[in-house]
């Protein structure tokens, strides 16, 4: 049986990336999709080559614009589930996932939405990368694997830092707001080095963001000198990691680095990052971006589709025939 990965429009590069690497596997091949967009914005997929009783790999991230690249992700799927012996999506990065509940009276949930569509059509797995919450991935009703690439981000700073010379007694892994608290702290642990986690507000209407000054105070004398590494799983607007960056400084750290799984960078974004002082940005190839280093998540997607290709094939025949509830891994 075979095993097509099938590269569509936003994720052409990883495809072939996650192709290569299943090369050495029989019968793997990258599939091309053939995209035209009419004058109306409309999309039109078009598969060239049959798919008829092989088992597919759809890798389709859904960054901005989200509405287009997740529209074409569902032209997909619904295509290839009617002739494929197995699916799976990798949607590297999974856009929405940031609304998944009711944060004002009135607000459509509409990662729910998305969860729905996606399960209907009744696919073996999910495999995506730092989703924004649990929460989020509850929605689904068929299987979600969630991978870390937190781990991927903290060996290459390792790595780095090694090279450098530099002490893990100097560094300090940050989160910019309490809801990464575990994100940095993972960080940490691989690096050997001390973590903290800032404390800010965000006004819900306009946006803005004010960092907990007294909290930093405090810690002064822990900063003072440090080479701080701002982790985060997003960057959108980069106004949380703009005034961390700027915070950090401000409070002694010589050196800040930012690094983030998924690096949108809307409006200006990196600019504003690095106007801010920090010395540069790292993340991964989720999104195809422009920052200062890339990391290479392809390995990771590699080593979960092989998992999952390679069970039984018991639980692809349960998620079609059950909409009652999903499993959701964390690698």
């Amino acid at each position: 049986m075979g095993i097509s990965i099938l590269a569509g429009p936003a994720s052409r590069d990883l495809a072939k990336g996650i192709a290569d690497i299943l090369a050495g596997n029989e019968h793997t091949r990258l599939v091309d999709v053939d995209l035209r967009v009419f004058p109306d914005g409309e999309s039109k997929i078009r598969i060239a080559e049959p798919l008829d009783g092989e088992d597919v790999v759809v890798v389709q991230s859904t960054y901005p614009p989200v509405d287009t690249h997740t529209m074409q992700l569902f032209f997909m799927l619904s295509k290839v589930s009617k002739v494929a012996s197995r699916v799976v999506a990798v949607i590297p990065y999974l856009g929405y996932a940031r609304q998944d509940r009711e944060f004002l009276a009135g607000e459509v949930v509409s990662i729910e939405t998305i969860a729905g569509i996606i399960s209907s059509y009744g696919i073996d797995a999910i495999v995506t990368f730092d989703a924004h919450s649990r929460l989020a991935l509850s929605y689904f009703t068929i299987p979600v694997h969630n991978i870390s690439a937190v781990p991927l981000l903290a060996e290459y700073f390792k790595d780095r830092l090694a090279e450098e010379g530099v002490d893990v007694d100097d560094v300090v892994s940050v989160s910019p707001d309490a809801g990464g608290v575990e994100r940095a702290e993972a960080f940490a642990r691989i690096l050997r080095c001390n973590s903290i986690a800032l404390r800010k507000s965000r006004d819900r209407i306009t946006g803005s963001v004010n960092i907990d000054y007294d909290m930093l105070n405090k810690m002064k004398d822990t900063l003072n000198g440090k080479i701080a590494i701002v982790v985060d799983d997003m960057i959108s607007t980069g106004s949380s990691v703009v005034e961390a960056a700027r915070a950090l400084l401000g409070y002694g750290c010589k050196r800040v680095h930012v690094t983030c799984t998924h690096a949108l960078m809307l409006n200006g974004a990196l600019e504003k990052i690095k106007e801010s002082g920090a010395s540069d940005v790292a993340a991964t190839n989720t999104i195809p971006n422009k920052v200062s280093r890339i990391v290479d998540v392809a390995p990771l997607a590699a080593s979960a589709l092989l998992s999952i290709l390679n069970s039984s094939g018991n639980e692809g025949s349960s998620s079609k025939s059950s909409s009652s509830s999903s499993s959701i891994s964390t690698y």
